[in-house]
């Protein structure tokens, strides 16, 4: 759900919500905000490039939802601090392969650092990246 609905319910008008001022919501999808954050930050350099004196580059990213392994190291090579940034995601164990996922932690260099098929006894199923022609699965148009 892009909706800022559950932000606004339990982060603005909750008395006991609280934020960072540092968060912010966006009521957009990853390849949007992708596309905003490069406009913004005229960041059409090298993901080869070490400038960590940058403070438009993140510290954590969080995908709540399956995406493939090539958009998650991009998103950590492109938008991750290079000496300590952390990338999580949900990442299909195959290209385009909506029903099955491993969870990874990626630095900003793009290595993958950690990762597992299972949490305890359940496997790792996400909701598919809508943004993908290939989504499939009731979320998808």
């Amino acid at each position: 759900d892009g909706s800022p609905n559950a932000w606004e319910e339990y982060v603005v008008d909750d008395p006991k919500g609280y934020c960072p001022e540092s968060v912010t919501f966006y009521e957009l999808d990853d390849e949007r905000y992708l596309d905003q954050w490069r406009s913004n930050n005229n960041s059409n350099k090298s993901n080869n490039d070490d400038d960590n004196n940058d403070g438009t580059l993140f510290d954590v990213i969080v995908f709540n939802f399956a995406v493939n392994e090539a958009k998650a190291s991009l998103f950590a090579k492109e938008l991750l601090n290079k000496e300590h940034g952390r990338l999580l995601a949900p990442i299909n164990t195959s290209n385009d392969y909506w029903l099955k996922q491993t969870y990874k932690v990626i630095d900003g260099r793009g290595e993958v650092l950690w990762s597992t098929t299972d949490v305890g006894a359940w496997s790792v199923q996400f909701q598919p990246d809508v943004t993908q022609d290939t989504c499939s699965g009731i979320w998808c148009a």
